[in-house]
């Protein structure tokens, strides 16, 4: 298995590292990946107003974890993904998880670098998408927002109204399908794919703010009510191998009321405080593994799990895959 973990508003500079892990160079603005992981590509297409996106096709000759680690600096990705799945695929975006085992996956996110996103595939897996990056100030721009540091406080709200996903339609494929079919050699290459990209950009934003209207304008979590919770979530997750704070102490932290924190952190995050302190804990047990350096008894330990079945069972539940299948 290949594990990628990565943390980063440069595409170059995360294809270029990605490419030396992999033990490959670039070839211009493409990695082809090598036969052992995959076969296919990823390229850097640079857009206009300083906008950068990466158009990727390749088929998984190895299983992949791939991991982008949240970050303080506030940007975007909005990422166009379809998926034939090779007997399972686990997506993990903004603290929801996706675990199916249908043949084709297909849809439009608009994620936050301010979450974890994770990707497990298996060998056989097919892949083709394009992920495309946004600061706040563009984005602004696009929801009609006149204020920039209230696109946070926005995008929780469409995020909590399952606004910023949408299903892919013809037309959206139309535009990803004449990226890849235009010819390598052709003039108009370059300028054709960075037209395609800003159609489905427009088209996307376009639908976006049109769905979300009536919930722009109700009550929004306040800026002060989003960076408490982000203090809770670092006072849960900093110390991952010992005991978590209570939910009265989370609270005090907060200086909010217990049942104020457990309504917005759900919202925020997704999911219940303990919840996410639990899938956090078995992300750690993951890496663990992957890392090669421990074995299933001592993670299990080294988690807070006294009875091994019982981790393996919360590790399947989680991951669909054993703790011992991960480590081989």
């Amino acid at each position: 298995m290949f594990s990628f973990e990565y943390q980063s508003n440069n595409y170059r500079h995360l294809l270029t590292r990605m490419a030396h892990e992999l033990g490959v160079q670039m070839q211009g603005n493409t990695l082809v990946y090598p036969e052992h992981f995959a076969t296919g590509y990823s390229t850097i297409i640079e857009l206009p107003n300083g906008l950068q996106a990466i158009l990727s096709d390749y088929t998984l000759n190895d299983h992949f974890f791939l991991k982008r680690v949240k970050e303080e600096e506030e940007f975007y990705v909005l990422r166009y993904e379809e998926f034939r799945i090779e007997e399972e695929l686990t997506l993990k975006i903004d603290g929801e998880v996706l675990s199916t085992k249908n043949e084709h996956h297909a849809g439009i996110f608009l994620t936050s670098s301010l979450f974890d996103i994770s990707y497990l595939g298996r060998k056989g897996s097919h892949n083709r998408g394009i992920n495309i990056l946004f600061d706040k100030n563009w984005l602004a721009i696009h929801l009609q927002i006149s204020d920039p540091d209230e696109v946070l406080c926005t995008y929780l709200q469409l995020k909590t109204a399952s606004f910023t996903m949408e299903p892919i339609d013809n037309e959206y494929r139309r535009y990803f399908t004449e990226m890849l079919q235009i010819e390598d050699d052709s003039p108009l290459r370059m300028a054709t794919i960075q037209n395609r990209i800003m159609l489905l950009i427009e088209r996307f934003f376009s639908r976006l703010y049109e769905r979300s209207r009536s919930v722009l304008a109700s009550p929004k979590i306040s800026r002060y009510d989003i960076h408490q919770l982000m203090h809770v979530e670092a006072l849960l997750t900093e110390n991952i191998l010992t005991r978590p704070p209570t939910i009265d102490q989370l609270a005090q932290e907060a200086a909010m009321s217990s049942a104020k924190l457990k309504k917005l952190f759900k919202e925020v995050y997704g999911t219940s405080i303990y919840a996410y302190y639990q899938k956090q804990r078995l992300s750690v047990a993951r890496d663990m593994l992957l890392s090669g350096d421990y074995s299933v008894k001592e993670v299990g330990l080294q988690i807070g799990y006294s009875n091994l079945s019982n981790f393996a069972a919360a590790f399947k539940k989680e991951f669909n895959l054993l703790p011992s299948e991960i480590r081989a």
